[in-house]
């Protein structure tokens, strides 16, 4: 089964009889640019749903949508890569995949390309890079990110303390998408920063913490 590849947008567009209406749409938007129909097409390709399973055509597909700015497209290149799925594994291509879809506003891209430093497992472990990334995502809305980077600040680690900036992230963490998991882990590290700073505030000479507001 021959499913035209539109080398030359001057072609006449050829589909199998067996094609929907549907997926014969789909062929065509993505022809003309479209990159939620390209990476549709990409996967059709992947799965071998409705066409014959090809990887170098799915492959294809999804780079010519990840290039036209689709996040979707890029982080399922990168995942391809990172596991070695249908395609040989290479972390570096994931990791510029990661960077496509997060220089396309992706938060998750952006907490992946966060934890991937911060592991140091498929590169060299680099906490300033972790750092930006985890901040990057936390400033794009994404909870689990926010809560990363609320810890983060309140252990310094790559980054001065602040305990409260720390509560603030952890406050935006907890009015976000947050599993239940890790909604426990923020509020147990909000109850930690809490006692750090009345402790701290209790060894001043000069405070009383029962009237320090933080520290109530």
């Amino acid at each position: 089964m021959n499913v035209h590849r539109w080398n030359k947008l001057s072609q006449t567009p050829v589909f199998p009889d067996s094609f929907t209406e549907e997926m014969t749409s789909t062929f065509e938007a993505a022809a003309t640019g479209n990159r939620n129909a390209q990476a549709a097409v990409g996967s059709l390709y992947l799965q071998g749903n409705g066409v014959p399973a090809n990887t170098s055509e799915a492959i294809r597909w999804f780079e010519k949508s990840a290039k036209g700015g689709s996040a979707s497209a890029a982080m399922t290149l990168a995942r391809l890569y990172l596991r070695g799925e249908y395609v040989d594994k290479d972390y570096e291509v994931a990791i510029s995949w990661y960077e496509t879809a997060a220089s396309s506003g992706d938060a998750k891209a952006m907490y992946r390309l966060g934890g991937i430093y911060a592991k140091g497992k498929i590169v060299a472990k680099d906490q300033n890079l972790a750092v930006f990334w985890f901040r990057k995502a936390a400033e794009a809305r994404d909870a689990a990110a926010q809560l990363v980077f609320a810890i983060i600040l309140r252990d310094g680690k790559g980054i001065e303390a602040n305990w409260g900036d720390a509560l603030k992230w952890l406050e935006r963490a907890l009015d976000g998408d947050l599993s239940e998991e890790n909604r426990a882990v923020a509020l147990k590290a909000k109850r930690s920063i809490k006692q750090n700073i009345f402790n701290s505030v209790s060894k001043s000479p000069n405070i009383d913490p029962a009237e320090n507001e933080t520290a109530a």
